[in-house]
């Protein structure tokens, strides 16, 4: 029987992202996760970060113990820390994004790293029939975008910022590469692909937070770049937080594991959600018909017709993979009509994203 002291973790982490299925097989992942003393600590957190001191003041207990239950949770991807005017503040994570991703960043493979997955996987494997409906409904506002390949975005057209990982790379005071936590997943569970695994980039604090904890490396910003182009070598999407004014990470994603990625690969239109500020075009009298493209593109928006390649517009999402291996030139991108303005911050996607999970709610 589940303790008492879970049921009320679960109602905390669930303030704090997308609300997890409460099941039997979410508590006995919280349970392998949280120790109790550390579950009683979760549970009293606020929503805001705060200090040790702050925390212990208004728990009453030793602030010497509440910090050191709450290093420890941070050592383990429970809580984000970060410190702001020689103070140190916490925040409890959500289950997505924060803690799955945290228990499968640094690469382990030892049994610990084995039950994680196993307990993940029967999560996922309830939770992905209870999430699912039929119908129509109304879209969850993204936590993700796509950025498109930045050697492939067209000359003499105004690029914003937020358009440029580099620019994101070049003012970041801290960086960092972690192992894929998806492709690391699936990996545990006998489900591994050929694609590169140590090119998940975090930015900021968070890279500061990736660094200190042992969740990842340092980066240079030379090496920055190094794995952006591997990545992209590779067939893979650049998938970053969905806002403008700075990124946390930046996803070199697969859609053989990335659940964003496959989300946009399933959906009827992947093109109206979370795309890039750019749209593949395609010059029939050039192409030479050798379905390179077709193979290449990770949303199906390609596909040969005759002697030709057709594209899909709506199926796009801009990320310029195609072009890298066009013999001919005959893809280009070009802006896309009404593209989306990211949110801002945290604090405005967090308010977008609520909006739209009770409009969602509201639907139901």
């Amino acid at each position: 029987m589940t303790q008492p002291i879970y049921e009320k973790l679960v109602d905390a982490v669930n303030m704090r992202g997308a609300p997890g299925v409460k099941s039997p097989e979410l508590y006995a992942l919280m349970e392998e996760l949280f120790t109790p003393e550390e579950a009683e600590l979760a549970v009293k957190m606020p929503l805001n970060p705060v200090s040790a001191a702050d925390l212990a003041s208004e728990i009453g207990m030793s602030a010497e113990v509440v910090q050191r239950i709450l290093e420890t949770m941070a050592d383990k991807g429970l809580v984000f820390s970060y410190e702001r005017g020689g103070v140190k503040r916490y925040n409890l994570m959500p289950i997505f994004p924060g803690i799955f991703e945290f228990q499968f960043t640094k690469g382990e493979v030892d049994e610990r790293a084995k039950k994680l997955a196993r307990l993940f996987e029967d999560y996922f494997n309830v939770m992905r029939p209870a999430t699912s409906r039929s119908g129509p409904r109304i879209e969850l506002f993204p936590m993700a975008r796509v950025i498109s390949v930045e050697q492939e975005v067209p000359a003499g057209f105004e690029v914003y910022p937020y358009n440029l990982v580099s620019h994101y790379i070049e003012n970041s005071e801290y960086l960092a590469a972690s192992t894929c936590y998806c492709r690391h997943h699936a990996e545990l569970m006998g489900r591994p692909c050929d694609k590169p695994k140590d090119n998940c980039m975090s930015f900021g604090p968070a890279a500061k937070f990736v660094i200190e904890r042992g969740f990842g490396r340092a980066l240079s910003k030379e090496e920055a770049f190094e794995v952006l182009k591997r990545s992209e070598e590779a067939g893979l999407v650049h998938c970053v937080s969905n806002v403008s004014k700075y990124l946390d990470f930046v996803c070199n994603c697969c859609t053989c594991h990335c659940g964003f990625l496959r989300s946009l690969k399933d959906a009827d239109s992947p093109s109206m959600v979370a795309t890039s500020s750019f749209i593949a075009s395609l010059d029939e009298e050039v192409c030479s018909g050798c379905g390179d493209c077709v193979e290449r593109c990770p949303v199906d928006a390609l596909a040969m017709e005759g002697d030709v390649v057709a594209l899909n517009l709506k199926r796009c999402i801009g990320c310029g993979l195609c072009m890298s291996v066009c013999p001919t030139g005959a893809l280009s991108l070009e802006p896309r009509e009404g593209a989306p303005v990211p949110p801002r911050d945290r604090h405005e996607l967090d308010a977008a994203m609520a909006a739209s999970l009770g409009q969602s709610g509201d639907q139901g």
